[in-house]
């Protein structure tokens, strides 16, 4: 008896696993908010930070996290379309032809528009212009900037969360300290006052230090995956344009002479 198995040929196949990354990840730090309310943590951070640092890094976190997972999905989307025209180039299909006015254009499919089919046009016109194959590195650096064009923004955000949390570690010892100036005479009254003015600093120093290094942890680890999307989909379009494009440009260039 013979056992059919049914395989998945999507040529899509993997091309969201940095989003679904991302979708965990998210989920952790959501739950992680959620166990923090429950046990009257989180408020009790918000309420005892005078300086409020630690909501506003909190809030940065959150807002820089979804932007991320708005990337992720995008990078996501473009490396779909790009192991799309992978397959249908190992097919056989042709990916260009010849226009009247524009030179060299691709084939129009369902796959639409994205960064692997405007590099493509690219190459394929600067083919078409000189006459002969040329060398392509410019084109990948540029792709490679349009590509990766935002993630600079994220990692400065996971940079200066864990500034921010430095920086209400000083603003801790400054109210820390600053209850002791105003310290005239020492009693029993007086030291319980001032040991607990000093603990209010300490508790700043350490919420803020703590929240801005988790904060800024968590979102360098997000862009992480980005970067990984990033130099996976370079790969496929690397491998796109070296492999297949090059020798259909150099028929049709042949064709044509």
């Amino acid at each position: 008896m013979v056992i059919g198995y049914r395989v998945n040929l999507s040529p899509c196949a993997g091309a969201y696993a940095t989003f679904y990354r991302w979708l965990i990840l998210f989920g952790i730090l959501l739950f992680g908010f959620f166990v923090a309310f429950e046990h009257d943590l989180l408020t009790r951070l918000l309420r005892t930070d005078e300086s409020y640092l630690s909501g506003l890094i909190l809030a940065l976190l959150l807002l820089a996290s979804l932007d991320a997972g708005r990337r992720a999905h995008h990078l996501g989307r473009e490396l779909c379309k790009a192991m799309q025209i992978v397959a249908r180039a190992r097919a056989g299909e042709s990916l260009f032809r010849h226009h009247p006015d524009k030179g060299l254009i691709l084939e129009q499919h369902d796959d639409g528009e994205s960064y692997a089919h405007h590099h493509l046009v690219l190459l394929a016109n600067k083919t078409y212009q000189h006459g002969a194959l040329c060398s392509q590195d410019l084109l990948l650096e540029r792709l490679e900037n349009a590509l990766g064009r935002g993630h600079e923004t994220g990692w400065f955000l996971a940079d200066m969360m864990i500034r921010l949390g430095l920086l209400g570690t000083v603003i801790g010892f400054i109210f820390m300290l600053g209850s002791i100036t105003d310290v005239s005479s020492v009693d029993i009254r007086t030291l319980q006052q001032l040991l607990t003015d000093m603990s209010g600093g300490m508790r700043i120093a350490l919420y803020t230090t703590l929240t801005g290094l988790g904060a800024g942890m968590l979102l360098g680890l997000q862009y992480r995956l980005l970067d990984q999307a990033v130099d996976r989909l370079m790969a496929e379009i690397i491998e796109l344009s070296e492999v297949h494009v090059i020798a259909e440009l150099r028929r049709l260039l042949d064709g044509s002479a």
